[in-house]
């Protein structure tokens, strides 16, 4: 079991990685106006009459991101979707900062909002088979990982994440049969998922 919890914590960083590479550039700084500095204030006034606010605190959410200041992007992040309640990637980057954290429940709770607000968004259904995994609720991790797969079907990430899934439940041939698809996807993550499947 310990072992399994280890090879889920390498699928996370993984996934995390390159989820954080994506929604970063799916939603670049507003009019230039993204700050270098690590300190960073908001005026909560200013957010109210400025139209792009929420792509302001964003934006403001993912260099606290970037830094490693997790708390302060998770207050960037809310105030995102405080300012627009139906900001998806504000959901996502909260779930991916609580995931950072290990906050699980609450890490659940803001992708499946992103998915609500976005049907489609691949990305977070995966957040969520991941944050499902750790939390023990198996059955749902593999609908959610699924999911992601059905919504993008060449989505490596997912792919190597539900093959580990089937390997931590016991069924081998379904994890192979996920690492043949890999193969044809990601190589390196096919062979780091078959060396984990046969050892």
């Amino acid at each position: 079991m310990t072992k399994a919890l280890l090879v889920f914590a390498v699928v996370g960083i993984i996934w995390q990685v390159s989820v954080a590479a994506a929604f970063s550039r799916a939603a670049p700084p507003p009019g230039g106006k993204y700050q270098e500095s690590e300190d960073i204030s908001f005026d909560d006034q200013e957010m109210v009459t400025l139209s792009d606010s929420a792509g302001r605190c964003f934006s403001q959410g993912l260099r606290y991101y970037d830094i490693g200041r997790w708390h302060e992007a998770i207050k960037a992040f809310e105030k995102a979707a405080l300012v627009k309640p139906d900001y998806e990637l504000a959901y996502f980057g909260l779930g991916i900062t609580y995931f950072r954290l290990e906050i699980w429940e609450k890490a659940l709770i803001s992708f499946a909002k992103a998915v609500k607000l976005s049907p489609h968004y691949a990305e977070a259904y995966l957040g969520m088979g991941m944050a499902y995994t750790v939390l023990g609720r198996n059955k749902d991790a593999v609908e959610a990982c699924k999911k992601a797969i059905h919504l993008k079907p060449g989505y490596a990430q997912a792919h190597y994440a539900l093959a580990l899934l089937y390997l931590k439940l016991g069924h081998r041939e379904s994890a192979l049969k996920e690492c043949s698809i890999l193969k044809r996807l990601d190589p390196s993550l096919a062979a780091e998922a078959i060396h984990l499947i046969d050892n």
